[in-house]
């Protein structure tokens, strides 16, 4: 009887809530749920990086063994789970979620949250050790991978469940995991950074995990195909989908294969210049771009510009998805994608181009940066709060922080934080937050920001019009697997290499290292955004030629829907 009793109501759900609208909203949300839940896991890593346990870099390495991992096995998981695509899905994230829970097993040692350091109090830090340190970074990195993986089935096996039941809709579904991928999604660390330093950090953990077991639970309920005309033709298809004939027909699709490499390029110059926003303002303008809590700081509009292109870009997507993209096919959307490389690059170069006069900062020197000796008592611990200036009222010379001016004591003028007992000044001792040049490089750093919006927003419809030329390159039957081959070569040459390539750039333009992390850079990492902008040059290249290319495939009719 309750067998009997299930089926009858998972059929009623099935057949009056569990439809595409509700699996596409669904996927949306459980894309930015492993986008913070990944993010969480790493600012978990970073707390130990901070502790002095182990390297900033090992978050680098980390990212980049992923990326490695999704190269390897991206083509295989898409192509397993293309008959079971819901619960496929599913599984990935029951084994994330399950990985996120292991996390909590291995508590803290000790609660130590990131502070404003001031003189001499930073000292007061001692760490004893923690012998939960091995398991629970092992499982952080578990759940890492387990991340990535599952983003890998959102995309392979929801995008294409999606498309292939109502084509027409495509890039309005590529749009809404694209807006999640370039609006939150790059401010998680900002939203989870405070909650994941403190003795509360397992609640986050906890919360992002067991909305990830309900999803997990949902997508498991949606039927492995609804009523839909398009998948009748795929699943009538006598195309040989074993693995080896699939992966055959995929690699000798010329179209297919130089558009994921254009998208290659595309998300490096944007996904992973993005990594780097936060160095790159605080080495060309000097500014604090991390933090909002003050008048002179800077940290807050960065937030405000984000959502604000969060609901420009969903209009953007409701508008142009519905009547004017339904004939979209691979040459169309290829011209479309050359015209977003063409302002993407023209944003990137305003963004090389937009500096101000920094000044000096007390202690850097020609290629390096060292501490004041006036201040070399302190015990300044930078790597635990970065990159902090201060300008001393007297002087008019800017410090890396307050400890690093030798502040003693803290207040508050106004709203302005004011920092006293300086032992780095002269007459009054007075600091004020904030660099000396803060006044003069505001309204570059403001054109900054208005250019990085931009340029993100475009980048966003890049991203669709690329993606839904490889969906319809290939034929019906095959896309789920082309979907996995493409992010995987992707994986590899933006998230491995690509990311390498802007590591080493950070790491020459560096001056001030500390336990691995690059505390300070020069005002030459615009390199950065200079690369970014030739390799949108190549990705806009790379999709021209799509453009004039004939789609290697049999069923043009059906892939150009």
């Amino acid at each position: 009887m309750a067998p009997a009793c299930c089926q009858k109501v998972l059929s009623v759900l099935r057949k009056h809530v569990l439809k595409l609208k509700a699996f596409d909203v669904f996927l949306q949300g459980t894309y930015l749920l492993i986008l913070f839940l990944e993010t969480n896991a790493y600012l978990l890593l970073r707390r130990d990086a901070r502790a002095g346990y182990h390297s900033t870099l090992t978050l680098d390495y980390v990212r980049m063994g992923t990326a490695g991992v999704e190269f390897l096995v991206g083509p295989l998981v898409a192509w397993w789970g293309r008959g079971i695509r819901n619960r496929a899905l599913s599984g990935w994230l029951g084994l994330t979620a399950a990985a996120g829970l292991l996390v909590l097993a291995f508590p803290y040692a000790e609660t130590n949250p990131v502070s404003m350091g001031l003189c001499r109090q930073e000292q007061e830090v001692n760490f004893t050790g923690d012998k939960y340190l091995a398991a629970r970074t092992t499982f952080l990195i578990i759940t890492i991978i387990l991340c990535g993986l599952t983003k890998l089935s959102i995309w392979t096996h929801g995008l294409t469940y999606l498309d292939d039941h109502h084509p027409a809709h495509g890039p309005e579904f590529y749009g809404g995991l694209i807006t999640s991928r370039i609006t939150l999604g790059l401010d998680g660390d900002g939203i989870l950074e405070k909650a994941s330093q403190s003795e509360d950090w397992w609640q986050n953990q906890l919360i992002l995990t067991m909305v990830t077991l309900f999803v997990c639970f949902i997508f498991s309920l949606f039927p492995t195909r609804m009523a839909s005309k398009e998948m009748d033709v795929i699943e009538n298809s006598n195309v040989d989908t074993g693995l080896f004939p699939t992966l055959r027909r995929l690699l000798t699709n010329k179209v297919l294969i130089l558009q994921t490499i254009a998208l290659s390029f595309w998300s490096t110059a944007v996904l992973v210049f993005a990594k780097y926003e936060i160095p790159y303002v605080q080495g060309r303008y000097n500014v604090e771009a991390t933090r909002g809590s003050d008048v002179r700081s800077t940290g807050d509009p960065i937030n405000i510009f984000r959502t604000g292109l969060l609901v420009m870009f969903i209009m953007i997507v409701k508008i142009n998805g519905t009547n004017r993209l339904e004939a979209l096919n691979t040459k169309s959307a290829a011209a479309l994608a050359v015209k977003a490389s063409v302002f993407v690059t023209l944003f990137l170069t305003l963004i090389t181009f937009t500096s101000c006069d920094t000044g000096t900062i007390k202690g850097l020197q020609t290629g390096y940066y060292e501490q004041p000796s006036c201040s070399a008592a302190c015990g300044c611990t930078s790597e635990r709060y970065g990159f902090h200036p201060v300008c001393m009222l007297e002087t008019r010379e800017t410090y890396f922080s307050p400890c690093h001016a030798g502040c003693n004591r803290m207040g508050d003028l106004n709203g302005i934080s004011m920092f006293y007992d300086c032992g780095c000044g002269a007459g009054a001792q007075n600091a004020v937050r904030g660099s000396c040049m803060l006044e003069n490089c505001l309204a570059k750093y403001a054109t900054f920001q208005i250019q990085f919006v931009l340029m993100l927003a475009v980048a966003g419809a890049g991203f669709i019009m690329q993606g839904m030329v490889i969906l319809r390159s290939v034929r019906p039957a095959d896309k789920v697997t082309a979907m996995g081959v493409s992010m995987s070569v992707v994986s590899l040459l933006a998230f491995v290499l690509g990311h390498f390539v802007y590591m080493t750039v950070s790491k020459m333009t560096c001056v001030y290292v500390s336990n691995g992390e690059c505390l300070l850079h020069s005002t030459s990492i615009w390199f950065l955004s200079a690369i970014s902008a030739g390799l949108a040059v190549l990705s806009g290249a790379g999709s021209y030629i799509v453009s004039k290319l004939r789609t290697d495939t049999d069923d043009n009719e059906i892939c150009e829907l």
